[in-house]
């Protein structure tokens, strides 16, 4: 999670520790922060704060030492940052809503059911009363059933063909976060992947992502290597088709 650059977040407090005279180490210490986490903050790199909220109290810290303007730090991390936390925890409760909501599916299932349970007493039925026919006949039930298996087997081997979106996510460094939507808008997965973790996801049709901190993970798109999909701090918009290079959007 970093920007760079003059007039960065980093630069303005590393400007103002200058002006001030005073070391990363001293401004650790009187901020109550280990040095490492001031020194990634001076470039622009907020992964080790432990997520935005503690990164804006940090900042308001930091403000205070150096007595700088704590409110402008806030809005430059808040407009680079924010936005796409705030869409995040918006999907989640999204998500969340969606999951409170059982009641039609679970009337549909236990319809389903029903249907299933009747279904198999029929068929119990229908075999104890071929039972008691004549052998011709149960022979004539038998090399039909005995053609009938080859073509429904066939039937996996062509879905199997069919082509189908397939992004694998592993993260590099501190961590990422995303979110996953399929072809109609629905949210697959929001949430963090964090280095050395790998998620999968597929659709038949496509997947549109949103990741932030994109230089922290690399993508696999339907089999092929296709490395880091952005920098540190920068957040990315991908689409990716069945069979398919990815597409910003």
């Amino acid at each position: 999670m970093s920007t760079g650059g003059i007039g960065s977040i980093g630069e303005e407090i590393r400007t103002a520790r200058k002006g001030a005279d005073l070391t990363i180490a001293e401004v650790a210490d009187r901020a109550k922060l280990r040095v490492t986490v001031v020194e990634a903050i001076e470039n622009d790199d907020f992964s080790l704060c432990g997520g935005d909220t503690y990164a804006r109290g940090h900042l308001k810290v930091i403000a205070g030492i150096l007595r700088i303007d704590s409110k402008s730090l806030l809005e430059q991390f808040d407009e680079k940052f924010g936005k796409f936390e705030t869409a995040l925890l918006d999907l989640s409760e999204k998500g969340k809503r969606n999951l409170e909501k059982p009641s039609k599916s679970t009337k549909a299932s236990w319809k389903t059911l029903s249907m299933i349970a009747i279904a198999v007493i029929a068929i119990v039925t229908v075999v104890q009363i071929s039972g008691s026919s004549p052998k011709n006949e149960v022979v004539t039930a038998t090399s039909e059933s005995s053609t009938s298996p080859s073509t429904e087997e066939q039937i996996p081997a062509t879905a199997s063909l069919e082509p189908e979106a397939k992004v694998v996510i592993t993260g590099i460094k501190s961590y990422s976060w995303i979110s996953v939507s399929d072809a109609t808008g629905n949210s697959i997965f929001t949430g963090e992947v964090r280095k050395g973790e790998t998620k999968e996801f597929t659709d038949p049709q496509l997947l549109r992502f949103v990741i932030g901190n994109a230089g922290a993970v690399t993508l696999t798109v339907n089999g092929e290597d296709r490395g880091i999909p952005g920098k540190i701090g920068e957040v990315v918009r991908l689409q990716i088709v069945a069979d398919d290079a990815p597409v910003a959007g």
